[in-house]
């Protein structure tokens, strides 16, 4: 006896196989790819024949791949399935840059031009020709840090401060080409001496107001120190320096109050026994004497 259901069971069976199987709502389930299936996805899209016509859109659900203590999410859709490589996560920390310093050169020494008459140079009492240690030698060295200065020794015998500032003293130009050309940042004047046998009180102010203003324009700090004691009273001569000293605001060393002190009560020849020039050690006590001054005005 035939079974009519038979053939029934047939057909549907061929069409569930048609399908891709029976169970489940007929849609194609979300799959969630991980770092350890990703091949397997792979090989699986690729081995598709063809996708199903089934589907009219393509739906991404969210998915998530691992790596480490990183977690990067991947799209998920329906129907073929494709999923990216994931990527290596850079754990390294970035090479922070160390500065380069370049080392400063070093200052440049600071000069001093120290000018006047037989008295700076360092003119050897009675016997003539330089001492071993003129002033400027021993203000030299006795400055804080020698090294970081440079003192120029700008005496000339016999000189004044007008001869000074027209350019007729023997060495230097005119005193306004001597200081655009001068690299130095202090100027001593000492001049007094031979100026009282050779000018009036008037003339020797204003040369000596002239060699500090022009020393200013060209940025130089003007200092002035009177001349030692003499034979002769110079004190009229020191007083003059002074007043104008105090109209130009410049400092002032003064050898002659601090040398006149320093006597006691001797005889002026007892520090210059020629009755102008002093003695080799009174030369280095004038020097020292200046850098004192000088250290408490300028350097701090």
């Amino acid at each position: 006896m035939k079974h009519p259901i038979y053939p029934s069971l047939l057909a549907m069976t061929l069409i569930l196989a048609a399908c891709g199987g029976g169970g489940g709502s007929g849609e194609t389930p979300a799959t969630t790819t991980t770092a350890s299936g990703v091949q397997q996805s792979a090989m699986a899209a690729e081995s598709t024949a063809a996708p199903s016509s089934a589907t009219a859109s393509t739906v991404a659900t969210p998915s998530t791949a691992s790596t480490g203590n990183t977690t990067a999410s991947t799209p998920t859709t329906s129907g073929a399935t494709t999923s990216p490589v994931p990527q290596p996560v850079n754990t390294q920390k970035p090479v922070e840059s160390v500065p380069v310093t370049t080392p400063s050169a070093p200052a440049e020494p600071v000069v001093i031009e120290y000018y006047g008459d037989s008295t700076v140079w360092g003119y050897r009492t009675n016997s003539g020709g330089q001492v071993a240690v003129p002033p400027p030698s021993a203000f030299a060295a006795a400055l804080p840090s020698p090294s970081a200065y440079v003192v120029r020794n700008e005496g000339v015998s016999g000189s004044t401060a007008c001869e000074l500032l027209n350019g007729a003293d023997g060495r230097h130009q005119r005193w306004s080409d001597q200081m655009a050309a001068s690299k130095a940042r202090y100027v001593f004047i000492n001049h007094g001496i031979n100026d009282q046998w050779k000018m009036d009180l008037n003339t020797y102010k204003g040369c000596l107001r002239s060699l500090a203003q022009t020393a200013k324009q060209y940025g130089k700090q003007m200092i002035f120190e009177t001349p030692n004691p003499t034979r002769d009273d110079v004190g009229v001569m020191v007083t003059a320096m002074k007043e104008v000293a105090a109209q130009e605001n410049v400092p002032v060393v003064d050898q002659y109050t601090y040398l006149r002190q320093y006597l006691n009560g001797q005889s002026v020849y007892s520090i210059v026994p020629d009755g102008l020039h002093p003695t080799d050690a009174v030369y280095i006590l004038k020097g020292k004497y200046a850098a004192g001054v000088f250290t408490s005005l300028f350097i701090k």
